[in-house]
């Protein structure tokens, strides 16, 4: 088992929201026992060093939403490449799909992941995050700022007017619960089973303004490369990063990407059966992520056809309809109007 570590610009953030009050870098590195921060924010540094850095930011703040206060304050350039993976995806669910891909990226002390659902007739989606302690546990304050940061990056990539419709977190209510109702504007569940944060899910189609493909592209390959060097890389990210590569769908087998990633087809589909997915459902979401992103480039349909490797026009537009249960030209129609 792999040591568990975080990214060091989230520990540069801890820092940040202890200093925001009136506490030194000094001060916490010393309450924490820690002798040193790590020379570069792109180092790792372990789990637990970290939950310790941040209990020791608490106890010198005696801050009661902690946690809540450092995601409120969070910046985008706190998380480095994955800020730059999320300001290029084409719109919000392909920013927050990225986002799931290369999480551990930031850290190793938890799970996030995206569902979908239909709440009173409505569809909502919902984002829900599993701790993953070491040996020391958490506080509720590691809850909060994940969620914070959350919604502070919807609101920052597509509009400041983003609310969810509910949150649901672990723990009982903290003494001062008002800043927590003015910044999440929407009823807050305390005790519940899980961490999730619902909205609705109209918000996932909203564009990102100046997402670029071509740094997009650039950013995923450079994020592989990290994931593999933590030893983070799952199979179904480096499927994906081969196709979106090559570029090609319709004459590109498994057997070929298999060979490219030095195993056989039987054993890739096996272990993206592991995995939950299978090679097959892995093309088309990526095929179906492109498609969106140049949809909203207002690209032509014979370029839709080439990039999309698509052997004829009619089984682009039997694509989109099964994708998005809409037209090509409904679907040109809705991003010209979000452009407006």
């Amino acid at each position: 088992m792999f040591e568990q570590t975080v990214s060091g610009f989230w520990l540069k953030g801890i820092l940040a929201s202890a200093q925001a009050q009136g506490i030194s870098q000094e001060e916490v590195m010393t309450k924490a026992g820690v002798a040193a921060l790590p020379e570069s924010a792109n180092e790792r540094v372990p789990l637990d060093a970290t939950v310790n850095i941040r209990n020791a930011a608490i106890e010198l703040t005696q801050d009661p939403l902690f946690g809540f206060h450092m995601g409120r304050q969070f910046r985008p350039n706190w998380f480095n490449l994955i800020h730059h993976l999320w300001a290029n995806s084409p719109n919000v669910q392909a920013a927050i799909e990225t986002t799931l891909t290369y999480q551990a990226l930031i850290s190793d002390g938890g799970d996030l992941s995206l569902k979908h659902v239909i709440v009173d007739k409505q569809k909502k989606a919902i984002i829900e995050y599993q701790p993953r302690a070491a040996k020391l546990a958490f506080s509720y304050h590691q809850i909060d700022a994940v969620l914070a940061i959350l919604v502070s990056l919807v609101r920052w990539s597509v509009d400041d007017g983003f609310n969810p419709s509910k949150v649901s977190v672990p723990h009982s209510p903290p003494k001062a619960t008002e800043e927590l109702n003015a910044f999440f504007q929407c009823p807050i569940e305390f005790n519940a089973e899980k961490t999730l944060l619902e909205f609705d899910a109209s918000w996932l189609e909203c564009p990102l303004i100046g997402a670029d493909p071509e740094l997009l592209k650039m950013h995923q390959q450079l994020a592989d490369q990290k994931l593999a060097e933590l030893g983070r890389v799952n199979l179904s990210a480096q499927v994906i990063s081969k196709l979106n590569i090559l570029g090609q769908f319709q004459n590109f087998s498994k057997e070929q990407v298999a060979q490219q990633l030095k195993t056989t087809g039987r054993t890739l589909q096996r272990k993206l059966h592991q995995e939950g997915t299978s090679f097959k459902s892995l093309s088309d979401a990526l095929r179906k992520s492109l498609a969106e992103q140049y949809i909203a480039q207002q690209k032509s349909t014979s370029e839709l056809v080439d990039l999309l490797d698509f052997s004829e026009i009619s089984s682009l537009h039997k694509a989109c309809k099964r994708w998005f249960g809409n037209s090509l030209q409904a679907l040109r129609d809705q991003h010209t109007n979000m452009q407006r």
